[in-house]
């Protein structure tokens, strides 16, 4: 019977995650991205409730969120696809966030936090993102073979969605327990985790790229396909507006209608819940 049992247990995990690679990277990207979703609720929070930041301030603290992805999306890919060591590169990634977020709640404790010094950390903490998510696409391709493209976006994007539910929902009770500042903790502790998983792998990642001219390349790629094109004014259109929402949410929420933290915290996981349903479906 006991045979039985494990042999049931062997089958019910998926194949690629008895692969200790992949395991390990799935494991990274999982806890990194449950702590994103963590501090998406617990940064906005704290400079609301702590910081008690006007409107216009929760704009700009919003767009040095994303700006990095503005300025240096392209030329990072470029950086990189000359470079090579990918891994390496993630893994910085992930002990700068780490160390950025983490003066946050430092500072918090001696009591000289300020609005000025949470847009320089959004914005080096952006930055680094966009170094980890141009790293991210190979590495992937080195760890997983091509008949494995599905599962692994499957687990993936399973993990992804999984966070959307829980991490802002964890945020919101961590910032009613603790505040805003201390529930950031959470965040920076799992770009430790995220590091240290990537840390024990060493994939065989392709040769870093010869030539010089990555960048044209690419501009010119998106310049000649009109498919590309429309598909990124959809995108920049559809993020402008939804961007412009998230800037004022919180503060609306909290000011406006008087909602707890551990409320909007649950409330804005539970917009998830239609992409766990949509990932059992694309798995079936």
């Amino acid at each position: 019977m006991a045979m039985k049992a494990g042999a049931g247990s062997r089958y019910l995990v998926p194949p690629l995650l008895r692969n200790r690679v992949f395991r390990r990277y799935w494991g990274a990207s999982t806890v990194s991205m449950f702590g994103d979703q963590v501090s998406s609720v617990a940064l906005p929070l704290t400079a609301v409730l702590v910081l008690h930041a006007k409107p216009y301030e929760m704009g700009y603290l919003t767009a040095l969120e994303w700006l990095p992805s503005l300025l240096f999306g392209l030329h990072a890919g470029a950086w990189l696809d000359r470079r090579g060591k990918r891994r390496n590169a993630m893994i910085l990634a992930d002990l700068g966030r780490a160390a950025a977020f983490a003066t946050i709640p430092l500072c918090y404790a001696f009591h000289v936090l300020t609005l000025a010094q949470m847009c320089v950390v959004t914005f080096v903490g952006g930055a680094l993102s966009v170094l980890f998510t141009v790293s991210d696409g190979t590495l992937f391709v080195s760890i997983v073979s091509p008949a494995e493209y599905v599962d692994g976006q499957s687990l993936i994007y399973g993990s992804r969605a999984l966070s959307f539910l829980g991490g802002p929902s964890a945020g919101g009770l961590l910032v009613q327990a603790l505040s805003g500042p201390f529930a950031v903790v959470v965040d920076a502790l799992s770009f430790l985790g995220s590091a240290f998983q990537l840390g024990s792998i060493r994939p065989v990642e392709p040769p870093a790229a010869d030539d010089g001219d990555g960048l044209t390349v690419g501009l010119r790629f998106i310049a000649d396909s009109p498919i590309i094109r429309a598909s990124l004014i959809g995108v920049a259109v559809i993020n402008f507006f939804n961007l412009m929402f998230e800037a004022l949410f919180m503060l609306y929420a909290v000011r406006g209608l008087g909602v707890s933290a551990g409320l909007l915290g649950v409330v804005i996981g539970a917009g998830a819940i239609g992409g766990i349903i949509g990932d059992i479906m694309r798995g079936q």
